[in-house]
């Protein structure tokens, strides 16, 4: 029921109120990680570590601004400690604040142990892909989603020229396990020279939507809206979003922290930005879809 309220709170202030209602927050908590993904720039770069200090007064900060759903991300978050403090404190933390949808996106390395999230565990396709691309992890990730504390456990691949390829293999094999709650994307998103070698763009791009969509009428279950399939496919929509801003130590961006590069921009691959996108633009579809996956 509260989050029913919140959705109908936030359409009020958006539709009759015509604001820019803060939406969705996310930290940077850590850039500490355990895997060596190529496509990653930002692991272990020792720039991004929160204080616990630091930390409480973002999420402070954020929940006064008005933002009610949050997601930490990094580096690896279930890595992040402070003060002898970790990650389950700031989600406690994030909840007596009154956050109401909590992610943590993961590579699921680590036990999936926390109350009161849900978690987005990076997959980068079948098993003998994911272990290529991601340190051999695969039957570990697997194991501690098999034992997470929650079932609200999503997957997610990025899509690259290591896995693309391999997009209906990994479908069919993540939803076979009957683990995940759902299946969510994102194209590598990057520089347009990283992008243009590791990346899928143009008529590529668009086959690839094309496929995941088919695999969602199929019956797959794949985080993917109409609203929002129309806009990735078509490259049209809002952006940068302002109702997101994304947190680390030294700044909050709007959006997210390629908002100052406008040609990474132009082709961004973040599915859950532009599904958000169309949750702010009050489409049915997306938002028929967050209150299905997140209740």
């Amino acid at each position: 029921m509260n989050r029913w309220l919140e959705h109908a709170r936030y359409a009020f202030s958006t539709l009759v109120l015509r604001r820019q209602t803060p939406y969705l927050f996310g930290m940077v908590v850590t850039d500490v990680c355990n895997l060596d993904c190529f496509y990653c720039e930002s692991k272990n770069s020792g720039g991004y570590h929160y204080s616990l200090n630091q930390a409480l007064r973002t999420l402070d900060d954020a929940y006064s601004r008005g933002h009610r759903s949050l997601y930490f991300t990094g580096g690896e978050p279930m890595l992040w400690q402070d003060a002898g403090k970790d990650l389950e404190f700031l989600v406690e933390h994030a909840r007596r604040l009154g956050f109401g949808d909590i992610f943590i996106f993961t590579n699921g390395t680590l036990p999936l142990d926390i109350a009161g999230c849900s978690y987005i565990v990076t997959i980068d396709g079948p098993q003998e892909v994911h272990d290529r691309i991601r340190s051999g992890s695969y039957e570990q990730v697997i194991d501690n989603v098999r034992h997470a504390l929650t079932p609200a456990v999503f997957a997610s691949i990025t899509f690259n020229r290591e896995n693309v390829a391999f997009c209906e293999q990994f479908v069919a094999e993540i939803s076979s396990l009957q683990l995940f709650r759902g299946i969510s994307f994102n194209l590598l998103t990057h520089w347009p020279e990283i992008v243009a070698s590791h990346g899928i763009a143009g008529e590529e791009r668009i086959q690839l939507l094309d496929l995941l969509w088919r695999l969602k009428g199929e019956g797959y279950p794949i985080a993917l809206s109409r609203a929002a399939y129309r806009a990735l496919r078509s490259n049209r929509w809002k952006r940068p979003i302002p109702q997101i801003e994304l947190g680390t130590r030294d700044r909050v961006f709007m959006c997210c922290r390629d908002v100052d590069n406008p040609e990474v921009c132009a082709t961004c691959g973040y599915a859950n930005c532009v599904e958000v996108s169309q949750i702010l633009a009050l489409k049915p579809s997306a938002l028929w879809q967050v209150m299905r996956l997140t209740t």
